[in-house]
């Protein structure tokens, strides 16, 4: 297979081609997780630690995204290659100064740090505290898998690092499936590990000999401009992050394995709108290089052709999945260690959750509109507001209604999100000439 797209429709093909065979594992590994361990307190756990990570993550992945990529192609394509290898490593290395405190303290602290950040109780904590060990020291290469991911899209690699989201979900189910009896729980901690840490191999090679990436040099002459995007992006998201997990925290104190339950809806619900959202990746990589040779004519008409055919292919899909949830969740989801309470709680809740899929397309297009014009400020001052009343609304309907609250305020508060970015992103394309 050739692994480098030469142009963006046939990376985009290939890319969403090979992210219906990464979703369909997801999918598989979402069904072995539900069958083996259902919905338990130890899977409550994991997906809250797991999900703590993985925000995190998030923000950085943000960061890159919207900011250092769209710097980086600059560098290249006006100054040189070796330009944008020096930027991109001076972040690497002043962000792993930042994490790796952070995981030893949290490392040392251990159950403390559990039982402050969560409503778990303490016998809980105790009896699963292994996660968290395994967990946590695989989040720096994590990191590092991310932004050379990042790179190698901005560089048209569109395949390869679907290849390397096959190896992760592979590893994870193989690992379930062999070692579920022994592990129980830690069997999906340890997939993670090793799989995260089998990626960064692949990584590193492949960036070696394609990029010829030097690991070694850096500089931070052109980090320095961009640390007020950097700086503002991560305020943004680390709101985002909070938003993300303060229902989770909220959860944590209802009965064992509500929190997993709401996870398996996420998962499903992210299925249909990851195949989307894969060919807005390549969407953000053509409008950041029209941006940079200043074709701002081209990215309005990219922009609106890609937005037109996103929301009517995401309400299509959005109306086919409500109608086909109930048996596919039966059928799929509604046995081995998943009970009938478990069942229809999941059901209930992903119907609600369905109704968020057009809108959160939406903000998701937009958004990468205001990345690409590097309207990086106008995006945070839209989020960081509402994510706030988010929070607001999640304490009010969690606590009144448990996991449909949750679901509720998603919906609720992506439709406000949508309506009011989609306001901006019209008003910043009138005035494009």
């Amino acid at each position: 297979m050739k692994l480098r797209a030469d142009t963006y429709k046939r990376g985009a093909i290939y890319s969403a081609s090979l992210s219906v065979v990464v979703k369909f594992i997801a999918f598989i590994q979402n069904l072995l997780i539900a069958y083996y361990l259902g919905a338990v307190t130890g899977t409550d756990i994991y997906f809250y630690l797991f999900g703590g990570i993985i925000t995190g993550c998030e923000i950085i992945q943000t960061i890159v995204s919207s900011v250092l990529i769209p710097r980086s192609m600059q560098l290249r394509n006006q100054l040189s290659a070796h330009e944008e290898n020096s930027y991109i490593n001076a972040f690497l290395y002043s962000i792993s100064c930042i994490i790796v405190p952070i995981i030893i303290v949290i490392m040392a602290t251990g159950e403390a740090s559990i039982r402050l950040l969560s409503n778990f109780s303490e016998n809980d904590i105790h009896e699963h505290i292994q996660l968290l060990y395994i967990l946590l020291p695989v989040s720096l290469p994590y990191v590092f898998n991310i932004v050379y991911t990042e790179i190698l899209t901005s560089h048209r690699y569109f395949i390869f690092p679907q290849l390397i989201a096959v190896i992760n979900n592979l590893s994870i189910v193989f690992i379930v499936i062999l070692f579920h009896e022994k592990w129980n729980t830690n069997s999906l901690a340890i997939g993670f590990s090793i799989a995260t840490l089998i990626n960064s191999i692949w990584l590193l090679i492949f960036m070696k000999r394609n990029l010829s990436w030097n690991y070694t040099c850096f500089s931070f002459v052109y980090l320095k401009g961009s640390l007020g995007n950097i700086g503002t992006v991560f305020a943004n998201h680390s709101v985002v992050a909070f938003t993300t997990m303060f229902p989770l925290y909220l959860l944590s104190m209802f009965y064992p394995g509500t929190i997993t339950v709401v996870t398996y809806a996420i998962k499903l619900l992210q299925a249909p709108m990851n195949l989307l959202l894969q060919l807005f990746t390549v969407l953000q990589i053509k409008l950041n290089e029209q941006y940079s040779l200043y074709a701002l004519k081209e990215m309005r008409q990219t922009f609106m052709h890609i937005a037109g055919k996103a929301v009517l292919y995401s309400v299509i899909g959005a109306i086919f999945f409500f109608l086909l949830r109930t048996p596919v969740i039966e059928i799929f989801f509604g046995r081995g260690a998943m009970t009938s309470e478990n069942t229809s709680l999941f059901i209930h809740i992903l119907g609600i959750l369905i109704i968020s899929i057009p809108f959160s397309i939406i903000i998701s297009v937009s958004s990468r509109m205001l990345y690409a014009l590097q309207r990086v400020k106008v995006y945070s001052m839209i989020m960081m507001p509402t994510n706030l009343l988010t929070c607001a609304m999640y304490y009010w309907l969690i606590l009144s209604g448990s996991a449909n609250g949750y679901a509720y305020t998603v919906v609720l508060t992506e439709i406000l999100k949508a309506a009011i970015i989609t306001i901006c992103t019209f008003y910043l394309l009138k005035k494009i000439k």
